[in-house]
């Protein structure tokens, strides 16, 4: 989210970073808490591919990338192959479910699974808008949002229990749940499919909303100046987690609220905002462990060639490393059943950033 791949794109081509150099990390320690890494994606087909999160059954995944020889983000779907003991060995059936020209970015599944979430500048595509995402000039940090960028539904309509294919997505009924002339993305559902959270900068400032899933019931949550975005429902529905930038300093920090509800279960607001991080880096990217308990995010307490993921507890507590890896691992997310961690890195061996799967285990 917040164009988060194309964040990766800059981050992997930003200045040198004026933190100290590190020695290679060793990929051993991931052991851990991963096991058996898995490339899912690869440079064969996508110049660069992340944020991907699993559908509900954990069968499959979304995900966004650059084909090879384009430049900007499609949206793309993929079921997910397993060996004979349930492990996760790669993908197949990679479907492309955006139109072009356009960009695209934070895809996300309905607690049914058979409706899909996205956001699309498609059919107000501006070729000479700055490519959005995320560029360090000097010590600073600055991100573009393109205008035309939208909240897109592609509903499902097959019986429940049908398989979804390739056919019956690409002839699925398409909706924009957003039309205006702001930057409308980085969206999610809540656990009971009822609410979607967003960002958007509609006030002129970036800022987190709510609504209920068909676009209706828009409310603010966020009145802070600067950026507050990459919100994802607590698995339970009560809690939203985010990021921002509330001291203006570009570092990206942590947060956490209780959502406020109504009577009827509307959205209402937030309260008891808390700042799980508070240093000189930035800390990006933070998504929900199943249970509730633990969030993954990633940092660039190393580097900002080297992000690496971590692990702390929902009060900010228990710190940990996760990866372990030379250059960008970025975009944590887990599996329904928290067996797995999907991420985004630059450990490909072509160098380019791809999407891993790896089996993850909680610490002690």
């Amino acid at each position: 989210m917040m164009i988060e791949s194309l964040l990766v794109t800059t981050l992997l081509m930003a200045e040198p970073s004026t933190q100290p150099e590190e020695p290679p990390p060793d990929r051993s320690r991931e052991s851990a808490m991963l096991s058996e890494v898995t490339q899912l994606t690869f440079g064969q087909q996508f110049a660069r591919a992340g944020e991907a999160y699993f559908s509900p059954d954990g069968q499959r995944i979304i995900f966004q990338a650059v084909p090879v020889g384009q430049e900007h983000y499609q949206m793309y779907v993929a079921d997910l192959d397993r060996s004979a003991d349930g492990s996760i060995a790669g993908c197949r059936d990679i479907i492309q479910i955006s139109s072009e020209p356009s960009r695209n970015t934070c895809g996300w599944f309905s607690p049914d699974g058979r409706t899909i979430l996205f956001s699309s500048t498609f059919g107000k595509e501006k070729p000479d808008e700055p490519t959005a995402g995320y560029q360090r000039e000097g010590r600073d940090y600055r991100w573009a949002y393109p205008s035309g960028m939208e909240l897109w539904l592609i509903h499902q309509d097959e019986p429940a229990g049908e398989k979804i294919t390739r056919k019956s997505l690409l002839l699925a009924r398409r909706e924009v749940l957003t039309d205006d002339t702001f930057y409308d993305a980085e969206g999610s559902f809540s656990p009971d499919g009822k609410s979607i959270i967003f960002t958007s900068n509609r006030t002129g400032d970036l800022e987190l909303f709510a609504m209920k899933s068909d676009g209706s019931g828009l409310t603010q949550l966020t009145h802070a100046p600067g950026y507050d975005g990459g919100p994802f429902f607590s698995p339970d529905g009560k809690r939203v987690l985010y990021r921002s930038d509330r001291k203006s300093n570009n570092l990206l920090q942590v947060f956490v609220s209780d959502l406020v509800f109504d009577d009827s279960g509307n959205i209402t607001g937030i309260a008891n905002e808390q700042q799980l991080t508070d240093d000189g880096h930035v800390n990006w990217g933070p998504f929900w462990h199943p249970s509730g308990e633990w969030i993954a995010w990633s940092t660039s307490a190393h580097g900002h060639h080297n992000y690496e993921v971590y692990l702390m507890r929902d009060d900010g507590s228990l710190r940990t490393r996760v990866t372990y890896s030379a250059g960008a691992d970025v975009l944590p997310a887990f599996s329904p059943d928290g067996k797995y961690l999907i991420w985004s890195s630059k450990r490909a061996p072509d160098n380019t950033t791809q999407v891993f799967v790896a089996k993850f285990m909680l610490p002690d």
